[in-house]
């Protein structure tokens, strides 16, 4: 599954809080049951089995665009003409068919949702018809907003009776959405199958994670599962069992109606870049499927870490973030630390050397969810960037891998026969020397430039700031940095 991500600029609809990152559209919903301020209980995945599409609005009181959404009066018209049929202040015509949740969930005790306190902007309480969730921890606790991994405010999250989620956002007329949710189970025998975001990958070797969903009537007990890759196929499981966490032991699967299970695959090795997994999901408890539409063939495109990172020089680590934050740098092959520390590093290298043709894996790990969010780089000796990225769970693994050629020497060589100018540049580069092609990337590792050898390449189109210059010659890697100013 190819992912694209798209970034916008957020100004004044929304207010930040922690750096968390929204679960992905997709997502399964975290259960939750909670208690409203007037006192009634209400479990997540109730309504979702009763067919009810749920809305969960949060906010922070203090947050002016969420006070701008809660007066629209949006979320009072969806419950008030859709919600549940007999609850208070829902219309006698109602369609029958939402629920809707607000969720103050910044830990804002109930007096300034009242209107009194907290830089709160106005009176939320007074005039709201649907249930409001008080996360002080006076009767909830804010678990639930690390649990949906709020990152800022509000977030409207729809959630479908299939119990995944998507971002409903800040939407004047968000009824018609329901009609993005699939219909409710119809057969006995019917599995469903979508694939997991996150998949546990070494530097070669990936174990794929999916979803099974019963959803058919009749409880799902086994499901056959094929993989491939390339169009070549690997093997069969038979999955009819499922690991208890809680009696430390395999049971039985026996899934009712929409429940689902986060299936581990076996793994699969020695992977390169752009290879195609295939994973077939096919007879539900042996059977022929009655609707094979939602379990349609999985493909996963492996995007695997940096694969060539000089290894005859020390590393250079740098982590933001603080004493809540811990990393460990880790040789795949055996788990040795080569490296380790705290948040708030810069510079920070490995007290073990690196070693050729080898994985490596950077471990990330918060105390809880709300410190995450740090960001991390690690440059290796010859200024190639190896790993990039920021951290959006407790707990993250990145991964490069060292060059299959022993560098010494055969570096020097290159690096004695290239002379690359000016640096700063600002139209032309040149290149002197014999080599086979060049590429220029940005610091996010977009690459903007690639061309066979020649010896002056125009950069006048990139814009001014710092980019990673690539020379590549009988495959082996120069990298350096070049400084555009215009």
């Amino acid at each position: 599954m190819k992912k694209i991500f798209t970034i916008f600029t957020l100004i004044t609809l929304f207010s930040f809080s922690n750096s968390y990152a929204q679960l992905p559209n997709g997502s399964v919903a975290p259960d939750f049951t909670l208690t409203d301020l007037n006192g009634t209980t209400h479990t997540l995945y109730e309504y979702l089995n009763e067919g009810y599409t749920v809305f969960l609005d949060f906010s922070a009181v203090w947050c002016g665009p969420c006070w701008g959404y809660h007066i629209s009066g949006a979320l009072e018209e969806l419950y008030e003409y859709h919600g549940p049929a007999g609850y208070p202040n829902v219309s006698a015509s109602t369609t029958d068919d939402v629920m809707v949740f607000f969720i103050e969930g910044d830990a804002s005790p109930l007096a300034c949702l009242q209107g009194t306190g907290c830089g709160t902007q106005g009176d939320w309480v007074t005039g709201t018809p649907y249930p409001i969730i008080c996360t002080d921890g006076t009767v909830n606790p804010t678990s639930v907003v690390s649990a949906y991994s709020i990152g800022y405010w509000p977030t409207v999250y729809q959630i479908c009776p299939d119990r995944l989620l998507s971002e409903a956002g800040q939407n004047p007329n968000p009824y018609p959405l329901v009609t993005s949710c699939l219909p409710p189970p119809s057969h006995d025998i019917d599995a469903r199958s979508f694939l997991k975001p996150s998949a546990a990958s070494s530097c070669s070797d990936i174990t794929p994670e999916i979803h099974i969903q019963n959803y058919g009537f009749t409880n799902l007990t086994e499901i056959t599962i094929d993989v491939s890759v390339n169009g070549i196929f690997q093997y069969t499981t038979i999955y009819n069992t499922t690991w208890n966490s809680t009696t430390m032991q395999y049971e039985p699967l026996n899934l009712s109606t929409l429940e689902i299970e986060d299936v581990v695959l076996s793994p699969l090795y020695e992977l390169s870049n752009n290879d195609e997994i295939d994973i077939d999901v096919y007879l539900p408890n042996g059977q022929t499927d009655s609707d094979p539409s939602n379990n349609q063939t999985i493909t996963l495109v492996v995007e695997l870490g940096f694969d060539n990172a000089y290894w005859d020089a020390p590393l250079s680590i740098d982590v933001t973030g603080g004493t809540t934050n811990s990393w460990y740098l880790k040789k795949v092959s055996n788990a040795l630390i080569i490296a380790s520390g705290f948040g708030g590093v810069v510079g920070a290298t490995n007290s073990l050397p690196l070693e050729f043709d080898e994985c490596y894996t950077l471990q990330s790990i918060a105390n809880e969810i709300a410190f995450s969010g740090q960001s991390y780089t690690i440059t290796d000796g010859n200024g190639q960037i190896v790993l990039q990225g920021v951290t959006g769970n407790v707990e993250e693994f990145d991964n490069f891998s060292t060059g299959a050629e022993i560098w010494t020497g055969v570096e020097d060589e290159i690096n004695n026969s290239i002379n690359i100018y000016p640096n700063p540049v600002k139209d032309n580069l040149f290149i002197e020397g014999q080599y086979d092609y060049v590429e220029i990337f940005d610091l996010f590792g977009r690459l903007l430039i690639s061309s066979k050898a020649k010896t002056e390449i125009d950069v006048s189109k990139l814009s001014s700031g710092t980019y990673v210059l690539e020379i590549i010659s009988n495959n082996i890697k120069r990298s350096e940095k070049i400084i555009i100013t215009k």
